[in-house]
């Protein structure tokens, strides 16, 4: 990511992601070079375009000394003529092109979009947890449009204006190559504070950026929260904390503004400026008879028309410095390679049995701060084995490295005395099925939703399914039965009927591991006693591991094992546990009084 580099005779430390030529050069190597036919075919457009303009200010040569000097008719009706042609054919150019770029442009940000959609679907839970959705979502959005728009500017604004710069100059030296030096040697002093612009405007655009997606954060949390922001009253709250970040992204914009306004300024001085020179020196020669009034005209038209690309190219470098900053949040998010990976996998046949075993594991979320200190736990095949304890002893973090959706930092997970690193991960956890206090639903039909278990499930099996988990009976009330859409996390449905759905969910999946968060933590009396003799008939034969502050669901458990601050500290059967007095006995007897 850095590089040390010399300068002043010391080294200092380089951010690659800063340099707009390793950016340019990604974007266009990665997501442009694709489309280099049709990117070309809009070049030879632009090329055209840009040949017109510069015939159009040659045309004003014959047009006053051929019509007006001269008088000569036949001109009269052919120089017409060929500005209607010339007319047409920079009107059809013009539309191939910008419809020819628009496409492309829409093109890389899809594939941008999916890229980043991809990588951030098999990215590690790390980083999906250390930055915020909101943040993400702006990705999709902001940070890709401006891509975008530097994509299709660069190529469009760039090749038209450069070549209508190129052509209007070579017309400038065929009618006087003194009044061209004249003209031009005023410009390149425009160069250096246009220069500073840009590098002004590209860290204006980075602080913008971070500020649109700080305040699509705080939409996000404030949409998902909306009903404790309700209940506690915190309306007002939550209007002036948004209210700072707006305040914040308008300061940055009126600074944006005052960077992209002081471009065209620059320009206008220094071409007015240049157009002065020429009708002083050039006004001497036309009076001198040095040359002709249509030349001199000729010569100050394309010196007018050299405004408008040369001061679009002015403009273009915000554009491109607005894009750069984008592309630079881009791809530090794209390059961040995930952890988790198939690196090792040496035989993925699959388990023959799924014997669990944690031998001596730890692990943390953050550095020093230990959520597993040595666990070893030991669950056979067929058993049902019951996770105990307070709230954040480590119990869900056993879950969380089952799965692989993290690695330990130090000791051994194995299934079948394979290490689960040695098989695929797709393989690890098409064995497993998770039904979870925190239910993760889809906006989408009710039968979409349980299918998302096993996608190739024919409805017949999906009915089963519902029936088993007690959620069939709710389902056919409903005014669509199955093809009833539930909303974002499935918020038209209540808390109990969107755990049934989840349990169904598992069932269909029929996976040989079966883990349990608090599964039936949202059910009432009825619907829980329904699911939990659906979940006794689907634990048969089954390894099962269960998380529950309802100590009665995990009475009959075959092992129980007391998970405190990342340790174990009891473990046992139900009755054993009683027997010894310890921290069980006393969890069981709170339970017991309320």
């Amino acid at each position: 990511m850095t590089r040390p580099v010399l300068e002043n005779g010391k080294f200092k430390v380089v951010n690659k992601y800063d340099s707009g030529f390793y950016l340019l050069s990604r974007i266009f190597s990665e997501h442009v070079k694709q489309y280099a036919k049709s990117i070309m075919l809009a070049v030879v457009c632009m090329i055209m375009v840009s040949i017109v303009t510069a015939i159009n200010a040659w045309m004003m040569e014959p047009l006053l000394d051929d019509i007006f000097l001269k008088k000569d008719s036949t001109m009269l009706y052919l120089i017409p003529l060929a500005v209607i042609g010339l007319a047409i054919v920079k009107g059809l150019a013009t539309f191939f092109q910008a419809t020819t770029m628009k496409m492309v442009g829409q093109k890389i940000i899809t594939d941008i979009q999916l890229r980043l959609y991809s990588h951030l679907i098999y990215s590690d839970m790390k980083l999906l947890n250390e930055h915020p959705s909101g943040n993400l979502i702006s990705r999709f959005t902001n940070d890709i449009n401006a891509m975008r728009r530097t994509v299709t500017d660069v190529v469009t604004g760039s090749v038209t204006e450069l070549f209508t710069v190129i052509g209007l100059i070579v017309v400038m030296f065929y009618q006087s190559l003194m009044l061209t030096v004249v003209a031009l040697v005023i410009l390149p002093l425009a160069f250096y504070p246009l220069i500073k612009l840009g590098q002004r405007m590209r860290k204006l655009a980075r602080s913008m950026q971070e500020e649109i997606a700080g305040f699509t954060v705080r939409l996000d949390e404030t949409f998902q929260n909306v009903r404790i922001i309700k209940s506690y009253c915190r309306e007002e709250y939550e209007i002036s904390r948004a209210a700072r970040i707006i305040d914040r992204m308008l300061n940055f914009y009126r600074k944006t503004a005052k960077v992209e306004s002081a471009s065209s300024p620059i320009m206008e001085t220094m071409g007015a400026v240049s157009v002065a020179l020429v009708v002083v020196y050039g006004g001497m020669q036309v009076i001198a008879g040095e040359t002709t009034p249509g030349s001199f005209f000729s010569f100050i038209t394309a010196l007018l028309l050299l405004y408008k690309p040369l001061k679009t190219m002015s403009n273009l470098n915000n554009a491109v410095q607005e894009g750069l900053s984008a592309s630079r949040r881009l791809f530090m998010i794209l390059d961040i390679e995930p952890e988790v990976l198939d690196q090792n996998v040496k035989n993925d046949s699959g388990f023959k049995n799924y014997n669990i075993n944690f031998a001596n594991v730890y692990f943390s979320y953050k550095s020093n701060n230990k959520i597993l200190d040595g666990i070893s736990l030991n669950i056979p095949q067929g058993k049902t084995i019951a996770l105990v304890g307070s709230s954040g002893g480590g119990k869900s973090t056993i879950f969380n490295l089952l799965q692989r959706l993290y690695d330990p930092d130090y000791g051994d997970i194995t299934i079948d005395n394979k290490n689960i690193k040695s098989v695929s991960l797709k393989t690890l956890r098409k064995s497993i099925a998770l039904v979870s206090q925190e239910v993760a639903l889809f906006e989408d039909t009710i039968r979409e939703n349980i299918r998302y278990g096993r996608l190739d499930a024919t409805d017949e099996e999906i009915l089963d399914a519902a029936m088993a988990a007690a959620a069939h009976d709710f389902i056919i009330n409903l005014p669509d039965g199955y093809e009833t859409n539930i909303g974002q996390h499935g918020h038209k449905l209540s808390g109990g009927q969107r755990q049934r759905l989840a349990i169904a969910r598992a069932i269909l999946k029929n996976a040989p591991i079966l883990l349990l968060d608090e599964a039936t933590s949202a059910l009432d009396t009825i619907s829980e006693k329904q699911v939990q003799m659906a979940l006794e008939y689907l634990k048969k034969g089954r390894t099962t591991i269960v998380i529950a502050h309802r100590l009665s669901t995990i009475e009959n458990a075959d092992l129980i094992y007391v998970v405190t601050d990342g340790i174990i500290k009891e473990s046992g059967t139900h009755s054993q546990l009683l027997e010894q007095g310890g921290e069980y006995s006393q969890l069981y007897k709170k339970y017991k009084k309320h």
